[in-house]
């Protein structure tokens, strides 16, 4: 963690932006000065300053205690793990619905990541490193499920060949608004519009899901899904654009507040290895309570 930071801006650095100013001075990326003025880390004359401040010769920056990129990501051995397989450089988390799956700065700890980390720190230097260090692929905030590490740097290459090549196997199970009736596979292109994804005519990501109807309760269904491609949510927005979007994705359509959405990632297959996980009965086997629509 870098102490707090007095920084007297200079003559010749009057009229720049401050995020700019910033990012050389502290030897990180705009995004990361961006992220610290966010969480009030940064003052001008004792107030939380913004990024499109310009500075002038009088200005005194407060930079308070950060966590340095240099300083690599922190492990967090609070956050419980559980291990559903390890075999082969590669290993298998059941992640609880809530926590993210790799922080967005090195500020973050409460990731899967970050757990991970203190298990197995040979990840900071697997793959991609930095804030995805051993990670094959992710799951949503809210979604929980199976995910996938590898700890060995060879096997990571190849596993993302086989996620490059659409020739790794993943199931997830929903619960949907409305009655699902017939097994389809749906194939749209989608396009990242602000926070959410949007089907397009033409450009965008060509997104494959196949749907398959497993039981209906209380108007709704639990459906069985095999996403083809990995598009960032890809079954979230497609089951939305069908018109039966997930219970609890407020996000996507749902009248619900349930603390989470109802998808869970059920089994994944590579590299001759598998892991499955089973998807909370309470929350999938039920539907909810009355009280959880809002109006």
């Amino acid at each position: 963690m870098r102490p707090t930071q007095s920084i007297q801006v200079q003559a010749a650095d009057a009229g720049q932006r401050l995020d700019l100013y910033l990012a050389r001075a502290l030897g990180v990326s705009r995004g990361y000065v961006r992220r610290l003025l966010g969480r009030k880390r940064i003052r001008i004359a004792g107030r939380p300053a913004s990024k499109g401040v310009i500075l002038r010769t009088e200005d005194r920056l407060e930079v308070l205690p950060f966590h340095h990129p240099d300083e690599g990501l922190r492990a967090a051995p609070e956050i419980a793990l559980r291990v559903l397989r390890e075999q082969d450089g590669l290993v298998a988390i059941e992640k609880p619905a809530g926590l993210p799956t790799h922080p967005l700065d090195f500020e973050e700890t409460k990731t899967l990541l970050n757990a991970m980390l203190a298990r197995y720190p040979e990840l900071r230097s697997i793959g991609e490193g930095g804030l995805r260090g051993g990670v094959l692929h992710r799951l949503d905030t809210y979604t929980s499920g199976v995910v996938l590490f590898a700890t060995r740097d060879e096997v990571w290459r190849r596993a993302r060949e086989e996620f490059a090549g659409r020739r790794v196997e993943k199931r997830y199970v929903a619960r949907v608004h409305g009655a699902v009736s017939a097994e389809q596979e749906v194939v749209l292109r989608l396009e990242s519009r602000g926070r959410r994804m949007r089907v397009v005519e033409s450009g965008g990501r060509e997104a494959v899901t196949h749907l398959r109807p497993l039981s209906e309760l209380a108007d709704t269904t639990l459906i069985e899904v095999r996403p083809l491609t990995g598009v960032m949510h890809q079954i979230r927005a497609t089951l939305a654009h069908l018109g039966h979007p997930l219970l609890g994705d407020q996000h996507y359509g749902s009248p619900l507040e349930l603390g989470r959405h109802l998808l869970h990632a059920s089994f994944i297959s590579t590299l001759g290895f598998d892991a499955a996980s089973p998807p909370p009965p309470e929350s999938f086997d039920r539907p909810p309570a009355a009280s959880a629509c809002v109006t």
